[in-house]
């Protein structure tokens, strides 16, 4: 059992690196490519007016993804303890959550 457990952790800690590129590459799409088809709220779909939101979606991928990176590369260097990493991991991903909930909420005029 204890070896499930530690398979687990090591998939959890392969999806920090698969989040952190797919933050990145959106960001990088809309940033640089201005591609607005990935300028979508948390369900994955379509903001309205994405030209207005396309900056801020960029910066929030960029800077949630950058950050989910040198997580992933302080695990390896400096050899953080599963609950710390594990901990700010999902204090990265919920962060991301509500900031793109916030985005989609004002683009509606939801307030």
């Amino acid at each position: 059992m204890e070896g499930a457990a530690v398979w687990l952790a090591r998939l959890l800690f392969a999806g920090v690196f698969l989040f952190a590129a797919g933050m990145l590459y959106r960001a990088w799409a809309i940033a640089v490519r201005g591609d607005l088809r990935h300028v979508v709220d948390w369900r994955g779909r379509r903001i309205a007016d994405a030209q207005r939101w396309a900056r801020r979606l960029a910066a929030i991928n960029a800077t949630t993804g950058a950050l989910m990176l040198v997580l992933g590369v302080l695990v390896l260097l400096a050899g953080l303890p599963f609950a710390v990493w594990s901990g700010a991991a999902g204090l990265l991903l919920w962060s991301y959550f509500f900031a793109l909930r916030l985005v989609t909420m004002r683009s509606t005029g939801n307030n």
